[in-house]
């Protein structure tokens, strides 16, 4: 992939700055409306976007993200704008000056053959398609943005397309209509601050399907419907692998709390990527058609509905806040739906896949902003992110885990967070200071690695036992557990030794010559611990 970087956003601005993701800047979208007139047989659209936004600064000019597309005309209140085009950007003149909190609503007229972010490609049966792809920072491929997962805003996307297609997008359905030519509009709204690499539709011949819903019976409750949308030459498989959907959705809803959206899509596409969670409208990879099970790529997706839709990380190096979430709550549901074991293997996997990765293991997990936005998608947001999650369960213990992500879901929904906030959540319902967990784990590369040696003196009948850390770096802190078996015996003493020095031992009294021990006999602690006779 060519990386994108995004040009900054440039206003003539009078004010300070602000520690909060995005209020530094000088204005706050609130929503975009775009239209969009599709050409597939040209690969090439017509396009037309109004953004919606608050002045937080007297300003007179405003920038917004727009690369490769060329642009007509801009207008504010139906009176043409001047502007110019500045690397890849749109800078207008607002015509007239405005204040601090003052709204305003400027549209651009503009079109062509996008170079990313909105794909025209042939799907893997041979027929046209066209689907949006926005992440990291594409979106400003094909309509004008600010393109910073900082600055979220409501949408509606108004599609024209052939009438034998499909057009799904963000939100609710608000209506479909035939056109004088044939072809048919479709406009999909939601209220919902969300992402902009998350403002997305598809086009293509597709079937829906329903996979359920949630809610509907329940008094009170608004009823989100559950669908699935596949080409037709796999829509027959389409029962069998979203059969688990809505069990899916209906475990995360009652674990964190109500599913932020109007509906939620299930959508076969042609993402780049395996799965994109679009807020409302997932879109999976093509091969989703020739899928065995697509349980677990599902519920990562839907876990996303939540944590890196809803609440979204406010600054790119704090990605782990999404893709370490979605991974670890993908386990959690399998813990909870098909049992500890295959939770724990699916922990074991993720060490393994994290240690196997030098450059992630060389680097922390929160650090600086990389010029390759899609070099995030590493092993410290994903594996190494959920295994801070299950480390932190078991030092927090799940009432407070649970309890933890709840109310940082409930205090930060629609809006952007930083790991700093999350960490204070944890600490007050915890009530104990946290900072050398989070500091250890995410601020800092590595992992430990633990040597441990015991012996047994039968005249105090007790048993020594040494624990060192042979990592390069710091020691880190960590509880470490450890099971002593008895020959001949039906039981066994469980102990827990508290390590924070590069070398520590506990003289642990035993009734009898331990026979076996076995060291964090249930994987709480990421890194390899070896027994050392």
């Amino acid at each position: 992939m060519i990386a994108v970087v995004v040009a900054a956003l440039a206003l003539t601005v009078m004010g300070g700055a602000s520690s909060t993701p995005g209020q530094d800047r000088p204005i706050d979208v609130t929503r975009y409306v775009i239209a969009v007139d599709l050409q597939p047989e040209a690969g090439s659209f017509r396009g037309r976007t109004t953004i919606e936004f608050v002045a937080r600064a007297a300003l007179e000019r405003a920038s917004f993200d727009l690369v490769g597309l060329t642009v007509d005309s801009v207008t504010r209140d139906g009176t043409r704008l001047e502007f110019r085009r500045e690397g890849g950007t749109v800078d207008l003149a607002l015509g007239r000056r405005s204040s601090a909190g003052d709204t305003l609503s400027v549209t651009v007229f503009y079109g062509g053959a996008p170079r990313d972010g909105l794909l025209f490609r042939t799907s893997i049966h041979g027929d046209p398609t066209v689907f949006a792809d926005n992440w990291p920072d594409r979106a400003h491929h094909w309509f004008p943005c600010v393109d910073d997962p900082a600055d979220k805003a409501a949408a509606e996307l108004r599609v024209r397309a052939p009438a034998a297609w499909s057009v799904v997008g963000v939100g609710g359905e608000v209506a479909e209509r035939r056109l004088p030519d044939g072809r048919k509009e479709t406009i999909w709204s939601t209220r919902r601050p969300i992402p902009v690499y998350t403002i997305v539709f598809g086009a293509a011949e597709l079937i829906v399907g329903n996979a359920g819903a949630l809610g509907c019976e329940a008094p009170g409750r608004r009823c989100v419907p559950v669908t699935w949308w596949m080409y037709p030459e796999d829509a027959a498989r389409g029962r069998q692998i979203f059969r688990r959907a809505d069990q899916i959705v209906a475990f995360f809803d009652s674990l964190i709390g109500p599913f932020p959206y109007e509906k939620l899509a299930l959508v076969q596409s042609t993402t780049r990527y395996g799965g994109m969670e679009n807020s409302s409208a997932i879109f999976l990879s093509e091969q989703v058609g020739q899928a065995a099970s697509a349980d677990a790529l599902i519920a990562h997706e839907v876990a996303h509905q939540w944590f890196g839709d809803a609440v979204s990380p406010g600054e790119w190096p704090h990605l782990w806040l999404s893709e370490g979430f979605a991974t670890y709550l993908t386990t959690v549901f399998f813990e909870r739906a098909d049992g500890v074991p295959l939770a724990r293997q699916r922990m074991i996997n993720a060490e393994r896949a994290y240690m196997a990765s030098p450059n992630a293991v060389a680097s922390p997990v929160i650090g600086e902003r990389p010029r390759n936005l899609r070099s995030l998608l590493n092993a410290n947001n994903y594996q190494k992110g959920a295994w801070v999650l299950h480390m932190l369960r078991a030092q927090v213990g799940d009432e407070t885990f649970f309890n933890s992500l709840q109310r940082y879901y409930a205090e930060y929904r629609d809006a952007t967070a930083l790991t700093e906030d999350f960490q204070r959540i944890v600490e007050e319902e915890h009530g104990e200071e946290l900072g050398w967990f989070f500091e250890q784990w995410l601020y800092r590369p590595g992992y430990p690695r633990v040597e441990v040696t015991y012996s047994w003196n039968a005249a105090t009948a007790l048993m020594d036992l040494r624990v060192r850390q042979v990592q390069p770096g710091p020691p880190f802190r960590f509880p470490l557990d450890f099971e002593v078996f008895f020959s001949g015996q039906n039981y066994k003493a469980q102990h827990s030794i508290e390590v924070s020095e590069r070398e520590e031992g506990s003289l642990v009294v035993l009734p009898m010559k331990p026979d076996r021990v076995v060291i964090d006999p249930h994987n709480k602690i990421l890194g390899p611990t070896v027994l050392v006779r």
